[in-house]
């Protein structure tokens, strides 16, 4: 028995300092969170909203990056010329399609970065730019696009077909694609809360990170919160003594 304890403390100490680090590593990773400004709208007006591209001002670790091309990923957001937030950058070739960033399923972000790297290959040609936009929009706010007459049948096929092909691409499909996700609260006016945001390669200011070092972190401790609620690895053992800290 002594030695079964002695084992579950080693584990459930290492456990603790494992947690310890990603949590300081997380809370690192927000308290340095990169800041975005939005500066003008490039692109046209479409269906009253304007399209892609959205022109940011980029401010993080690795300095300042001016006029940093992005898209909205979300009609329902509103933000305004000259609004601030901070956001956390992640890497998209780490998210799964089976799992979840934000709330958001993790196949919906892969259809939406697909979509982005459809604007390379527009050449500037509004029509295309307005398609790709609104099936970009239409995969995570479907109602928020019905009946609009921007979301054509040619933008309705391109959201098929992403969420089609998205998640048979290998990540390294999507290893300049970055997401930028808001941090509520840290915005500087009244327009609601700020947009997740595309752009694609990363601008030189930001450093991105893998969306699982937050999932990671938060995790970790979830494992600590367990494992304290069974003091022995043997199953057919039972503590006569609460574990408190």
């Amino acid at each position: 028995m002594k030695r079964k304890k002695l084992v579950y403390n080693l584990l459930s100490m290492g456990l603790k300092f494992l947690a310890a680090i990603l949590f300081l590593l997380t809370c690192f990773q927000i308290g340095h969170a990169d800041t975005l400004t939005l500066t003008s709208a490039g692109g046209e007006t479409s269906g009253g909203e304007y399209v892609y591209p959205y022109y940011f001002t980029v401010s993080g670790s690795g300095g300042t990056s001016t006029l940093v091309a992005m898209s909205c990923i979300d009609v329902a957001q509103v933000i305004g010329f000259g609004e601030s937030w901070q956001a956390t950058v992640v890497n998209v070739s780490s998210v799964s399609p089976s799992g979840m960033v934000a709330g958001e399923s993790g196949l919906d972000i892969l259809a939406d970065a697909y979509l982005y790297n459809q604007y390379a290959g527009a050449n500037g040609n509004g029509y295309i730019i307005s398609d790709i936009q609104w099936a970009i929009w239409s995969i995570l706010d479907p109602s928020g696009v019905a009946g609009n007459s921007a979301f054509t049948p040619n933008a309705q096929a391109l959201a098929a077909g992403a969420l089609s092909i998205a998640p048979t691409l290998p990540s390294s499909y999507f290893s300049n694609d970055v997401l930028f996700l808001p941090i509520d609260g840290t915005q500087t006016s009244g327009y609601g809360e700020p947009q997740m945001l595309l752009t694609s390669p990363p601008p030189p200011a930001i450093t991105p990170e893998p969306i699982s070092l937050i999932l990671l972190g938060t995790g970790m401790l979830g494992v600590v919160a367990i494992r304290r609620r069974s003091p022995y690895l043997s199953t057919g053992s039972k503590s006569t003594t609460a574990a408190d800290d």
